[in-house]
C-alpha cells in the first residue's frame, strides 16, 4: 500500500509543470484592434499587472520590441518592471509573442519570470522566496 502511494505521488511530481503558469493565460489568444501596434496590444493585455487607478509600484518600466528582419508579421514584446515595492522581488519580466493576420496583432503566448533580491541569481520561473 505504501509503495503504491509513493509511486502515485512520484508520478504526480513527474507530470507536474515546472514553470508557474501565467495567471491570465485563459485570456489567450488576445486579439488587438485594427491599427494597433504590437506594443499597444501587449500593454492593454498587461494593464492589470502594470498598475491600478493610475498608480504603480515600481521604479522603472522597460519595454522592448523585437522582430526578425523582413518577417514583420511576428513580434516579441518584453516588459520589465524593476524597483518593486516588495521585500523579496527585484523585478518581474513578461514576454509576449504576437503574430499579425489581416492587419490585426494577436497575442499568442505569455511567459513571466522573476528576479529576486536574495537567494537565486538571475531570472527564474518560480516566484521569489
Amino acid at each position: 500500500m505504501l509503495k503504491s502511494v509513493m509511486v502515485c505521488v512520484a508520478g504526480l511530481l513527474a507530470v507536474a509543470p515546472t514553470a508557474f503558469a501565467y495567471s491570465d493565460e485563459a485570456r489567450l489568444p488576445f486579439a488587438g484592434q485594427p491599427g494597433e501596434l504590437p506594443l499597444e496590444v501587449a500593454l492593454r493585455f498587461a494593464k492589470n499587472r502594470l498598475g491600478e487607478d493610475g498608480r504603480f509600484e515600481y521604479a522603472a518600466l522597460k519595454a522592448i520590441q523585437t522582430s526578425q528582419p523582413e518577417a514583420f508579421d511576428r513580434a516579441s514584446i518584453t516588459l520589465i518592471r524593476e524597483g518593486l515595492m516588495d521585500d523579496s522581488v527585484q523585478g518581474v519580466r513578461q514576454r509576449f509573442e504576437l503574430s499579425r493576420e489581416d492587419s490585426v496583432w494577436t497575442l499568442r503566448a505569455v511567459t513571466e519570470d522573476f528576479s529576486c533580491k536574495r537567494g537565486r541569481k538571475g531570472w527564474g520561473l518560480k516566484p521569489c522566496p
